[in-house]
């Protein structure tokens, strides 16, 4: 009975997650039939998921998409929570003349009636994004603490060869220092040599 009905695809509602953003899921119901189809979504999870049309009628070899958007979240459901959000797809033949004010309140009179189509899908996550995106920030981070170690071990070269600087003109001064005062040494022995010969002279 299902294959009269055509196709729903994807068979099971995969959600990119991303945390803190609304995320999407298409399903789309393909009618592969001569008949028209009229269909009526139903999720466990109400106030968490928006089903946009959530009700319709489906002609005949088309598809229609229904637009699953779930509210934002900051960090992935666990699995437990995962497995209770489920949606029921109900579909049956209508004539061509049912309006589409008349869908929802044809399946009510319905239910529980062998006409009605009904397949369940259940929800599944994939995080592949977001822990793509965690390793991004991983090697962003990484890079960001190699750059300040980098420069933490460059400011402490240079502040070595600073004090290293710093001792050069010292050690520098301090030759020029001495050499001044070796010169003046020089000078002041030269001029006691001269004026003991001047005296000598004199005296002879």
């Amino acid at each position: 009975m299902d294959a009269d009905f055509g196709e729903i695809e994807p068979e099971e509602l995969k959600f990119l997650f991303k945390p803190k953003v609304q995320i999407m899921c298409i399903v789309k119901l393909i009618n592969k039939s001569n008949r028209y189809i009229a269909y009526k979504v139903k999720t466990t999870r109400p106030k968490l998921y928006c089903v946009r049309p959530n009700i319709g009628i489906v002609k005949p070899d088309s598809t229609c998409e229904v637009h699953v958007t779930r509210q934002a979240q900051a960090i992935l459901p666990v699995s437990s929570e995962i497995e209770k959000e489920k949606f029921l797809f109900e579909r049956m033949f209508v004539p061509e003349s049912m309006a589409l004010e008349e869908v929802s309140s044809i399946f009510l009179s319905k239910d529980g009636d062998t006409d009605i189509n009904k397949k369940k899908l259940k929800v599944v996550f994939d995080d592949t994004p977001m822990m793509e995106e965690m390793k991004s920030k991983n090697e962003e981070r990484h890079l960001m603490l190699k750059k300040v170690e980098e420069t933490i071990l460059l400011r402490s070269k240079i502040k070595e060869l600073d004090l290293r600087l710093v001792e050069a003109e010292e050690t520098i001064s301090k030759l020029k220092e001495q050499k001044t005062d070796d010169r003046d040494c020089s000078s002041r022995k030269t001029r006691s040599r001269v004026f003991i010969k001047c005296f000598n002279v004199r005296f002879a």
